[in-house]
């Protein structure tokens, strides 16, 4: 076991580089090990379920393989302690005690089964959960508390030794009350938000209509999207407006924070105005740009009536074009937005860079391209995450402006989805193209984390 754990910690390196390896692999494999059941508990297990009792069991000892791996770095633990390992004799270990009582709890209420539940008959039926709880995972909660109570006490041997706590005292002990007050408000957010993603998913893969049932139909829903001409239109749609709506907000909005930096007068209430879109609804918004984009009693019927009888300007009734009415009435209520934040961010940028470069006889488009965009890099990310939201949830200026219309040529991925479940009644389609728009922001966001923070973790 000693070799297997220098073999998975580093046997090379020095001892407290493998002391800091084994707590972490320890956390990462207790860590891994509650994520992963609850990810199962949620749904996740129905996914492996498809492949029969293989997937099953594969899904079943997932969250113990976890739990294997902890077991490894535990013995890394060992291995690289510098003293004998004594119980009790300092802080950590003393916190073990807690753990090896929940632990022998847990797996006490596990053997018991059932047959506890007189024990627990004054809760009511809190009792109860609990008993059904123990019953069907005391087993693996203990084994997993008693790892955690002896991975405190092998990391005592070291902690009067350690410059800094180690991982293991750092996770589970400091703060401990902080953190399991914080549990509740985490697995709500856990069950909510990965757990619907799961629910999601899973689904998709089924043919539920009305309501959902677990009746796996395999990719059937898939292909029948991606055949389906509308799901088509909506992607395109998405991808122009996307397109466009990023490269013309930047664009507007810089340049609009560029001119309002300038310390003009009465700044206040131009940034009052150009702001003011955004308090708006996409719904209103999308009323007001339909009124003036209608050919009877808008633009067009304005310019003609100055005289220009041969004008016309009506892009919500062109099939062609009218993803495009869509877009003008977002920048109109977006870009304010931008011109704020990147106004702020231009506002934080040194005077004496300004004054340098003018010394220097640097000409101010140079300025702002080489010196002051780079430096305003977290504030184009940050506005690049909150333009790239509301692309993928684009629904209410499209319901507001044409319903989709003319026939399904402004069609939209969130459109789709809504039709689906609520007007179609067709579950399992509105879960498939559900399923992709959140494929397509995963492509996006996983590697931009993985350069933004993995670089820097590497640095």
């Amino acid at each position: 076991m000693a070799e297997i754990a220098e073999s998975v910690v580093g046997a090379g390196a020095t001892p407290d580089d493998r002391r800091a390896r084994s707590e972490r692999g320890f956390v990462t494999g207790i860590v891994s090990a509650a994520l992963i059941w609850l990810a199962m508990q949620l749904g996740l297990n129905l996914l492996f379920e498809l492949a029969g009792p293989t997937g099953a069991w594969v899904a079943f000892l997932l969250p113990w393989a976890c739990l294997a791996f902890a077991v490894l770095s535990l013995a890394g633990m060992y291995s690289t302690r510098s003293g004998p390992v004594v119980v009790g004799s300092n802080r950590l270990r003393r916190n073990a005690y807690g753990w090896w009582l929940l632990a022998a709890f847990l797996l006490l209420m596990a053997i018991l089964g059932e047959s506890a539940e007189p024990i627990f008959d004054p809760l009511g039926k809190f009792g109860g959960i609990i008993v059904e709880f123990c019953s069907d995972h005391g087993l693996f909660w203990g084994v997993a508390a008693a790892l955690v109570g002896a991975a405190l006490v092998i990391a005592g041997t070291d902690t009067l030794q350690a410059n800094r706590p180690g991982l293991v005292e750092r996770v589970l002990v400091l703060n401990l009350t902080a953190k399991i007050a914080a549990i509740p408000m985490a697995v709500v957010a856990v069950a909510v938000f990965l757990g619907g993603t799961i629910w999601t998913v899973v689904y998709s893969f089924t043919n539920s209509k009305l309501l959902p049932r677990a009746q796996f139909v395999g990719l059937d829903q898939y292909e029948r999207l991606w055949s389906t001409n509308r799901w088509i239109v909506s992607i395109e749609n998405l991808m122009i407006y996307g397109i466009c709506s990023l490269i013309l907000s930047f664009i507007i909005g810089f340049t609009l924070a560029a001119l309002m930096d300038q310390k003009i007068r009465f700044e206040n209430t131009f940034r009052t105005i150009i702001l003011y879109p955004f308090a708006l609804s996409f719904i209103v918004t999308g009323l007001v740009w339909q009124w003036i984009l209608n050919p009877d009693f808008g633009v067009q019927s304005i310019i003609r009536g100055l005289g220009w009888e041969s004008f016309t300007f009506d892009p919500l009734n062109n099939a062609d074009i009218v993803i495009f009415g869509i877009l003008i009435a977002g920048l109109w209520q977006g870009t304010g937005l931008v011109m704020v934040l990147m106004l702020a961010g231009l506002r934080g940028i040194d005077q004496e860079i300004w004054k340098a470069a003018r010394v220097d006889g640097i000409p101010a488009w140079k300025t702002y391209l080489f010196i002051v965009i780079p430096m305003m890099r977290p504030v184009f990310i940050t506005t690049l995450v909150i333009i790239a939201s509301g692309i993928v949830r684009l629904y209410d200026l499209v319901v507001a402006q044409t319903s989709g219309g003319p026939g399904i040529s402004s069609e939209v991925p969130a459109k789709y989805v809504y039709d689906y479940m609520f007007q179609g009644q067709n579950l399992g389609q509105g879960f498939a193209a559900s399923t992709m728009m959140l494929l397509a922001v995963a492509i996006v966001v996983i590697p931009w984390a993985y350069l933004e923070f993995g670089s820097k973790n590497r640095g």
